[in-house]
């Protein structure tokens, strides 16, 4: 975490405090890894922090002791739950504090509705303001230690899809391939998948297929698209293969789009707008001859999946040294298969560094 950062902005933020309340803001903040307001939502994790004050953090009584091993938070509050709701102790802190009647950011598009309003009747004359724009910016320059993490699990990610598809044969179900994948990622050191999408043939057009009893067959396109999570920190990759030998047009179309991944990579520089790095994607397609699909061409990736800023036409945000992205070409032919391939990047001072080996993608593998 920079602190330095998140202080800076939270004092010219206007707010007296902050309440973090998602699995990534509050552990973000805490640096404890909170597995089950993951695995059990209801089961709130909540951290007030307030500005120019001590933070003070909240939690489910059993999950304190885990949490305590990485917190930085000294003032850790703890609730039974079904017994104390977790938005009562907070209010009870806030009062405690001196800030029931402040103005406080709160995670408007996170924290249910009804803990809101169950909020709102604790602390009346609090000024509860929406503050994702606060937390988006705090998160989206990593520290050199959060880049190696990504970037490890970045490179354990594709060297499990690389070492699956190596193993892989002409006739084995999808699933298969795609457990041999799985396995990779865990045995690298994930502690979960939040997605293993991987399709064949009209199946690789379906962006999050879900591997099954298909066989893989001679001249098909395979499409896979995996995420998982290392001590908090998110990997993100896509491949795409061909099963058995490719025809003309599949090459065709593949080293067009590697092409456009390279040219997109190859644009990214700190102080270039997002949607100008869109607009030098969108020319990329024009020159390889490719009709140009996305809706966005990638997104931040941090401890979330989908992180700020999202790669899209209408982001103004200026690319600075620090972010880390992941850049995701893709073009869907028709009924008949999708491509796609994703790389993680960061901004650097002067350029950018791709941090897993989109090299070794300039061709497609093919699985025998």
């Amino acid at each position: 975490m920079n602190l330095q950062r998140f202080e800076a902005l939270l004092a010219e933020s206007g707010l007296d405090a902050l309440i973090a309340s998602s699995l990534e803001n509050v552990s973000h903040l805490s640096g404890a890894r909170m597995v089950m307001q993951r695995l059990i939502p209801d089961r709130l994790a909540l951290l007030l922090w307030p500005a120019g004050g001590d933070p003070a953090i909240i939690v489910c009584k059993g999950e304190d002791v885990a949490c305590r091993d990485d917190c930085r938070i000294d003032d850790m509050r703890s609730y039974t739950e079904f017994v104390t709701s977790p938005v009562d102790l907070l209010a009870d802190v806030i009062d405690e504090k001196g800030l029931a009647r402040g103005r406080l950011g709160l995670e408007l598009h996170s924290l249910p509705a009804g803990y809101v309003n169950q909020l709102r009747e604790r602390i009346p004359g609090a000024t509860l303001v929406d503050c994702r724009d606060l937390m988006d910016r705090a998160r989206m320059i990593k520290t050199p230690d959060e880049v190696d993490a990504l970037a490890t699990a970045g490179h354990a990610t594709e060297r499990a899809i690389r070492d699956a598809f190596e193993r892989a044969s002409v006739g084995e179900p999808e699933k298969k391939v795609a457990d041999d994948i799985t396995a990779g990622v865990t045995a690298a050191g994930a502690d979960v998948l939040n997605f293993m999408f991987l399709g064949t043939g009209t199946r690789s057009f379906e962006w999050h297929a879900r591997p099954g009893a298909t066989r893989l067959g001679a001249g098909q396109v395979l499409h896979t698209d995996v995420a998982g999570n290392f001590v908090g920190y998110w990997s993100d990759l896509a491949r795409t293969a061909f099963v058995g030998k490719p025809s003309p047009r599949q090459l065709d179309i593949y080293r067009r789009l590697y092409q456009t991944h390279v040219e997109t990579l190859d644009a990214i520089r700190p102080g270039l707008e997002v949607r100008e790095l869109f607009s030098a994607c969108q020319a990329a397609y024009r020159r390889v001859g490719l009709p140009f699909q996305l809706a966005h061409l990638g997104h931040g990736l941090g401890l979330g999946l989908h992180e700020y800023p999202m790669l899209k036409p209408t982001t103004d945000e200026l690319l600075q040294p620090g972010m880390v992205l992941c850049i995701e070409p893709a073009y869907l032919d028709p009924g008949v298969a999708g491509y796609h391939i994703e790389d993680l990047v960061l901004v650097t001072e002067t350029g950018r560094e791709v941090l897993t080996d989109y090299e070794s993608a300039h061709e497609a593998q093919v699985i025998t």
